[in-house]
């Protein structure tokens, strides 16, 4: 009887080993994983954090370079007020002034202190190309906040430290920012431990802690360095929950779903801060497509198209025009793309005082004369024609026509010819053309790829040509891609074609080589893009 309760005994306890080692295995495989996964998930958060220290280093250096580039004598009302509209135009710039013999001489928060002989401390570093850094330093302008402050040759500019870690993170995770040559704390996040972020940078994020898992991020660029913490979370401490969560399929799937949807979102939201960090970082290219002349074929000037290639793939401009648009992003965008076209086809443009160079223009410059100043301070010294630069608007901007008829105005007074684009895709604002003052309607490419056929929509090119004609303004068709549209389009009086028939989208060098060879030994060239 004892042998057989024996033997009942330990089948029963093999039986049970037998359905609970899977189990426990598997916890333990989920508990291995999962701290991978911590550990994967907090380094590509110290990433995030590296590329935001990045951003706001780049916004004070680049505001130090139009600070210098500032015509006027310093402190002078006009100098000050280039110095507000540098502190306007750089999102992380808290205040942009001058020093001189160790004191503060003016800026616009400070107004002109030149009497008041405010005593600046000796800088904390001094880097190999001239710049001086103050870390956390006491401005005038507050007893208790610490900004960084950053320097060279008379201009300084100060920057909230909160600006380094000011990251979007349901975790909260903690965030300290160091210079990774001087050892200097820089920033730390609200609620973050100043003592042990420092320790673990002096371990270089080798803690042994039982409660959190450590992170270092490093610039590849700058002298800027980043500790990152994440609590640990062990599956193992609570085993009796996980055994009813692998044994119940419905909470496994939510909680995949839910994981899922947690990327998605996270994905979604740090899409703008990467291209915030893209343009602050000159990342975006700018590609031109040849405008030819249909009469002759020859090219007279480029539209500069804006393109973003993104950990390899190509991201649609469609799209992230649109993201620059809706976060406050689309001005520095816009005046990438003119320094990086001025830069690359200056040489050509001097070369050929004919030649030309439109850019597209978002309604939000339209409100106001800020893009036109800074195109014609751009320009200064370039020995480039006003007329070489043109801009692009598009029919949206006969929303608020009133408030953009001035502005237009300006940029024809100034010298620029102005462009609709994509014209047709508003019908209904055609009655809005006769009060506006413009140099060329540019037909949509869906217009054009209608011409000669019988399509409903057939009958709006020839609508618009003949306005055109009657209004005593230019035509440019978009998206040309046969011989039987220039005919029509010649016939009709249209002036310019733009599209695939005539050249893709080519980058400067390959633009250079385009104009100076024959075009049927050039069709092998790459182009920027296939889109």
């Amino acid at each position: 009887m004892i042998k057989r309760l024996s033997i009942v005994s330990a089948s029963i306890a093999l039986g049970c080993l037998a359905s609970v080692a899977p189990v426990l295995t598997s916890i333990y495989i989920a508990e291995e994983d999962a701290e991978r996964r911590e550990q994967d998930d907090l380094r590509e958060f110290a990433g995030k954090a590296v590329m935001r220290a990045e951003l706001v280093s780049y916004q004070a250096l680049a505001a130090i370079a139009d600070m210098e580039a500032t015509p006027g004598a310093p402190c002078s009302p006009a100098h000050i007020a280039q110095l507000a509209r540098v502190i306007f135009n750089y999102r992380y710039v808290q205040d942009a002034g001058a020093y001189g013999g160790g004191e503060y001489l003016c800026s616009p928060l400070l107004g002109d202190v030149r009497a008041q002989h405010l005593t600046m401390p000796e800088p904390d570093r001094r880097s190999n190309d001239g710049f001086l850094i103050w870390y956390r330093h006491k401005s005038p302008l507050s007893n208790t906040r610490q900004d960084i402050q950053v320097g060279r040759n008379g201009n300084y500019v100060s920057i909230d430290s909160q600006s380094y870690v000011d990251l979007i993170d349901p975790a909260r995770r903690p965030i300290a920012v160091f210079s990774s040559d001087t050892n200097a704390l820089l920033a730390l996040s609200t609620g973050a431990d100043s003592a042990d972020m420092v320790n673990a940078w002096q371990q270089a994020g080798n803690v042994s802690s039982d409660q959190w898992h450590y992170a270092i991020g490093r610039s590849a660029t700058l002298p800027l360095a980043v500790v990152v913490k994440s609590p640990r979370r062990s599956l193992l401490g609570n085993w009796t929950g996980l055994l009813g969560m692998w044994l119940s399929i419905g909470v496994v799937v939510g909680g995949l779903f839910g994981w899922l949807s947690f990327r998605k979102i996270s994905q979604q939201l740090s899409f703008p801060s990467t291209l915030e960090w893209a343009i602050a970082s000159k990342r975006i290219d700018v590609c031109f497509q040849p405008i030819v002349r249909l009469a002759d074929g020859e090219c007279v000037g480029v539209e500069a198209l804006v393109r973003w290639k993104l950990n390899g793939r190509n991201i649609s401009p469609e799209i992230f025009v649109a993201v620059a648009e809706q976060n406050g992003l689309i001005q520095p965008l816009t005046d990438l793309v003119l320094d990086k076209t001025i830069d690359e086809l200056s040489t050509l443009l001097r070369s050929r005082p004919s030649f030309y160079v439109s850019i597209n223009v978002s309604g939000e410059d339209l409100q106001t004369r800020r893009f036109l100043d800074v195109l014609t301070a751009r320009l200064r010294g370039t020995d480039i024609r006003p007329a070489q630069i043109r801009i692009e608007l598009t029919e949206r901007i006969f929303l608020d026509a009133d408030t953009t008829r001035q502005t237009i105005a300006a940029f024809r007074n100034a010298g620029h010819p102005v462009y609709i684009d994509d014209f047709g895709t508003g019908y209904s604002s055609l009655s809005y053309l006769q009060t506006f003052k413009i140099d060329v309607l540019k037909i949509d490419k869906s217009f054009i790829d209608t011409i000669a056929q019988d399509a409903a929509s057939s009958i709006v090119a020839p609508h618009i040509i003949r306005m055109a004609h009657e209004l005593g303004v230019e035509i440019l068709a978009e998206g040309v891609e046969h011989d039987a549209q220039v005919d029509y389009l010649v016939e009709k009086g249209v002036q310019y074609g733009q599209g695939w028939l005539f050249a893709k989208a080519m980058r400067s060098k390959e633009l250079i080589a385009w104009l100076g060879e024959p075009r049927t030994q050039l069709e092998p060239m790459k182009q920027c893009d296939d889109r």
